[in-house]
């Protein structure tokens, strides 16, 4: 598993009861879709985390297949 992968997978954090999502891994993952497809940083940002996590997943899935 990559590393992003492994970051993506390993959850949220929580913090007195509140579930956060680290901001470094937004930021992993807005990059790594952006370099991927090209899409607008804001677009991605706007993504539901799950649906920016399924995306990454897809995206590994055909890196995969390429090497």
């Amino acid at each position: 598993m990559s590393p992003l992968q492994y970051s993506i997978f390993s959850g949220a954090k929580t913090s007195g009861g509140v579930v956060s999502y680290p901001s470094d891994t937004v930021y992993e993952e807005v990059a790594f879709i952006a370099d991927r497809f090209h899409w607008a940083q804001n677009d991605i940002f706007n993504l539901e985390p799950k649906t920016r996590q399924r995306w990454v997943t897809e995206i590994n899935k055909i890196n995969e297949k390429l090497i």
